[in-house]
């Protein structure tokens, strides 16, 4: 059967890093890590669906009709970028950690993932009007097991760390076209439970409270089956699996949830046959009132802090700009308020870089014949009157001056904390003459991850290598152009590396805690 070539992304809708989902996925049987599920959910929560065809465009209601018509099979697409995880969430994943949650993600190709209900499934596909689909996969009429393989390949391309997931065309409707019965949760609290079981309870608390059933039974059969446990694990499932992930979700996210036992039989000596739960969401706070901005000096310094940073933030996009460099821009100007400055930049039009915002506000500030700058920024752009009205309070106007003296101090010293760069890989190669350029290569990936070996791993690779010092051993290596030497340097500490994850997976270690 030849597939069709039409290749479609999930458009991020809305708040960034929400993860929507499939209630069918949610109440599958999730074959599937802690790991895997994690990967699963950041997936999700950074796809993008459009056609390749190079123009970029998402697929229209009238595309997706004709191909329905034409019953052909189509896939889904997720484009991740590998270095926006980074700068938003470094401590889970720093270089070393991506490469580890790659690894992860390519275990999972054409690995079945969840065991969905077949006539539910069935349901689904016919609503959207993707029966055929499954037809054509499938020759039997009614199947009586249902496994989907959601991810049919992984691609990764340097330099940049662009990621892109394949789905299966068996999941790609439910992805793409999903309009009900789908539950949006938070990919920050995901990240943050270290249990399978928390991600998977998680996510079913979340779609019951989408359906607005705050209270609900599930039997003992039924966790089971979400956790992927066997009919033995029954025994230990409240003491080993549900009340610690309850308390890891309680502890570490919005819900709260209450849980308690159904019994069979007589008393509190009947058999447990399930569990009650009550669950609750904490309201997120609220921003802060336009009153409070105003009047309390410390809510005003925090609201400055987060929108220097977000605006360095942008900025960046242009030209590296620090959060301490636009405080020190902010309080060298003469005539023009810090306050009303930062109301320019926050309205100058987003077609624009911000950039020349920047600089428009150095050149009113400085220009002889502009008599009221202040006033002439206000008028610059046409915005209504009370969006970031409390700007231009004069108790606001007065307080910035020393906000901005205390946060450009703040930022100053955490920058003398960081420690100095070191000499760059590029630079240590030059200055010993490397000429050969598969020693060059070798030479830069042994760097890359000896910087990062923790002292235990480093002493074993000296053992290993019978050498006292490793620094002295890899520059001879280099200096004879050896490369054979140099493919058995990296070879044994990607064995080191290995051995030393392995150990700590005995010892019942999480993994993410050794990177």
């Amino acid at each position: 059967m030849v597939l069709s070539p039409i290749m479609v992304y999930m458009s991020k809708k809305g708040k960034p890093w929400r993860v929507r989902e499939p209630n069918l996925l949610i109440e599958a049987k999730q074959k599937m890590t802690r790991e895997e599920l994690l990967v699963w959910a950041w997936c999700l929560a950074n796809a993008r669906f459009w056609i390749t065809d190079g123009d970029g465009r998402e697929l229209t209601l009238e595309e997706l009709e004709e191909i329905r018509k034409k019953q052909e099979v189509f896939y889904a697409v997720s484009s991740v970028e590998l270095e926006e995880l980074r700068r938003r969430f470094p401590e889970h994943f720093s270089p070393r950690k991506v490469k580890y949650w790659r690894e992860v993600l390519k275990g999972m190709e054409k690995k079945i993932v969840f065991e969905v209900n077949c006539e539910a499934y069935k349901q689904v596909l016919e609503d959207l009007g993707f029966t055929y689909i499954l037809e054509k996969f499938v020759k039997k009429k009614d199947p009586t097991y249902c496994g989907i393989a959601t991810i049919m390949g992984v691609f990764f391309s340097e330099p940049k760390g662009d990621l892109q997931v394949v789905y299966t065309p068996l999941v790609a409707p439910l992805l793409v076209l999903l309009k009900k019965w789908f539950t949006i949760y938070n990919f920050e609290e995901v990240l943050n439970l270290k249990l399978k079981a928390s991600i998977v309870l998680y996510r079913v608390f979340k779609e019951k409270l989408g359906l607005k059933r705050n209270e609900f039974e599930l039997s003992k059969e039924e966790l089971l089956e979400l956790l992927d446990l066997k009919s033995k694990d029954s025994r230990n499932l409240r003491q080993k699996y549900l009340e610690p992930a309850i308390k890891e979700i309680n502890e570490k996210t919005r819900l709260k949830v209450e849980v308690e036992q159904i019994r069979r039989g007589r008393g509190r000596g009947g058999k447990i046959v399930g569990f009650r739960f009550r669950v609750e969401e904490e309201p997120r706070p609220e921003e802060a009132t336009t009153k409070d901005l105003v009047e309390n000096f410390d809510v005003l310094k925090k609201w400055f802090k987060k929108t220097i940073e977000q605006l360095a933030e942008e900025l960046s996009l242009h030209k590296q700009v620090s959060p301490a460099e636009i405080a020190r821009s902010l309080l060298s100007l003469e005539r023009i308020n810090p306050a009303v400055a930062i109301w320019f930049l926050l309205h100058y039009p987003k077609s624009e870089a911000k950039l020349y915002a920047l600089e428009h506000i150095k050149w009113v500030d400085s220009h002889p014949k502009l008599d009221l700058p202040n006033k002439y920024l206000q008028h610059s752009i046409q915005v209504p009157k009370k969006e970031l009205q409390f700007l231009w309070d004069q108790r606001v106007k007065h307080a910035v001056w020393s906000i901005l003296q205390e946060l450009k101090k703040e930022w100053e010293e955490k920058q003398e904390q960081e420690p100095k760069e070191r000499e760059t890989q590029e630079e240590e190669l030059d200055r010993i003459k490397v000429r050969h350029p598969l020693v060059k290569i070798l030479a830069r990936e042994i760097l890359d991850e000896a910087k990062i070996l923790v002292e235990e791993e480093k002493q074993k690779l000296k053992q290993e290598l019978g050498v006292e010092s490793f620094k002295d051993y890899l520059k001879q290596l280099i200096l004879a152009e050896d490369v054979i030497g140099l493919q058995k340097v990296r070879t044994i500490i990607e064995k080191v590396r290995r051995e030393y994850e392995k150990q700590a997976l005995e010892k019942g270690i999480d993994p993410f805690d050794l990177i």
